[in-house]
């Protein structure tokens, strides 16, 4: 074999060599990318899941239990009362009813405790289907120094569901809105001053 075919073979070699190795290494840029985007794909999922398991959390929150509580309601006279407005002081929500033999005897209790806690306040919920004017009337024969709220006892808010189950019931939150203590049944003043201890 001639000096001349050896080095025309050896050339082609080192050609053959150089770009199966060129032909090698750009296959492995193609797996390390596709490497990565497998990764950053899974990474996504899993960002993905955690803030959609975040986001149900977030919705399946109970009000005034795991979030402070929060709701605008009507009072009276139609003027929105927002349960925001009584951050920084203990809130009580009453729950109660016109007809309601044991919700009537425990109001003067309430009247009386609004009057000496200036740190508290109280809420009556109507737990009734009653027009304004009549509940009017029953807040004005008993004196009534607190605002009484209306919701729709039908489709009442979720946090007033509970109140329902048993008239009258009094839900205690503490100043930073969140659910303290709840007493079912009438409730006299020194009963209410423990619940807020």
């Amino acid at each position: 074999m001639n000096k001349n075919n050896m080095n025309n073979k050896s050339r082609s070699l080192i050609a053959a060599t150089i770009l199966c190795s060129c032909f090698c290494l750009a296959s492995c840029g193609d797996v390390d990318t596709n490497a990565k985007q497998a990764i950053n794909s899974k990474s996504t999922a899993k960002n993905t899941i955690q803030v959609e398991a975040q986001s149900a959390v977030e919705q399946s929150a109970v009000n005034g239990i795991d979030v402070p509580i929060e709701f605008v309601l009507l009072d009276l006279e139609g003027n929105s009362v927002n349960a925001e407005d009584f951050r920084g002081q203990w809130l009580l929500l009453n729950y109660w009813a016109t007809w309601c033999a044991p919700c009537r005897d425990e109001i003067p209790e309430l009247v009386k405790f609004q009057a000496e806690n200036d740190n508290v306040q109280i809420l009556g919920i109507a737990y009734e289907d009653a027009d304004v004017e009549k509940l009017k009337n029953f807040a004005k024969d008993f004196n009534v120094n607190y605002p009484l709220l209306r919701i729709d006892v039908y489709n009442p808010p979720e946090f007033a569901e509970e109140g329902g189950l048993g008239l009258p019931t009094t839900i205690v939150y503490n100043p930073e809105g969140f659910r303290h203590k709840k007493h079912m049944g009438p409730i006299d003043a020194a009963g209410l001053l423990k619940m807020i201890q």
